[in-house]
């Protein structure tokens, strides 16, 4: 059996064009930006494996659509992001609609725990979930609820398998985990979008699959290394920029950030990243982020 990987869509999110591409004040200028990003993908991806079935992430719940379902208290939720999923979109769904049932994926990777990647979790009872140790720290208790994490909705059932970096076999990520014994699915350190946020790195047939999650949200802002805006890190996503660009550069590598439109074309054409050396040296644009 050969890896394969495939999208799953589950839904649509709408956000500030200030949350893709970081403007001056961040955060702040998300809430109060009133250009909207055009409707963006929520991708799942499913990774066919010998060793068993592995999902990276599991989208967002329809529930995300009914009023209620996030804290009214919360700015961003009121502000600056909008759902649109129907139950069939939905990665159980998804997953039967692929001639699988949920209870066959062996292991979930959670990029982060963001609602948008972690909303689906209420299909897997049965698998084993990893999670980083920094991003359960950072998405618990009042602290959690303040960045946005919404703790209520996760199953009672939920407790991931938390993992931390102790060394890196892949160069220049600073902590790298393998999931298979063939070390050919990877989950490699990229902070930046959130502290403990974290992608998985497929190497098959020559080529190198990167399921970004929220490193960035699109190929271009990743070349361009210019941080999301919401994080309250931008020099180190920037750095986790550069990271994947320096990686890209040694080996062919698709890149496949979660809500990026072109991300499916990409997968489907094996399309690599294109970096240039001059790209790469290039810093006097990132001063301000840095």
């Amino acid at each position: 059996m050969t890896i394969r990987i495939d999208a799953i869509r589950t839904g649509s999110v709408r956000i500030k064009s200030a949350q893709v591409a970081r403007k001056a004040l961040g955060p702040l200028r998300v809430m109060d930006d009133p250009r909207w990003s055009d409707w963006l993908p929520i991708y799942a991806w499913l990774i066919h494996h010998p060793e068993g079935p592995i999902l990276v992430d599991t989208g967002e719940t329809c529930r995300a659509c009914a009023l209620g379902y996030f804290p009214r208290w919360h700015p961003y939720y009121r502000l600056a992001v909008e759902f649109d999923v129907r139950q069939e979109q939905e990665v159980g769904p998804a997953l039967w609609e692929a001639g699988l049932k949920p209870k066959d994926i062996r292991t979930v990777i959670l990029t982060h725990l963001h609602t948008d990647h972690a909303g689906g979790l209420h299909h897997f009872p049965h698998s084993t979930i990893w999670l980083s140790a920094r991003e359960w720290c950072d998405a618990r208790g009042v602290g959690g609820k303040i960045r946005g994490y919404v703790q209520n909705r996760w199953p009672k059932w939920f407790a991931p398998q938390l993992f931390t970096f102790a060394e890196s076999i892949v160069e220049p990520f600073l902590g790298t985990v393998a999931v298979t014994a063939a070390e050919d699915v990877l989950i490699v350190a990229t902070p930046g979008h959130t502290p403990g946020h974290v992608s998985v790195l497929v190497r098959t047939g020559g080529l190198s699959y990167f399921l970004a999650g929220d490193a960035s949200y699109t190929e271009k802002t990743l070349l361009a290394r210019i941080p999301d805006g919401v994080t309250l890190f931008p020099g180190t996503a920037v750095k986790t920029l550069t990271n994947i660009l320096s990686y890209a550069q040694r080996e062919q590598t698709v890149y496949l950030p979660s809500h990026d439109p072109e991300a499916e074309r990409r997968l489907r054409e094996n399309q690599i990243v294109r970096v240039s050396q001059d790209g790469l040296s290039e810093v006097s644009r990132l001063r301000r982020w840095v």
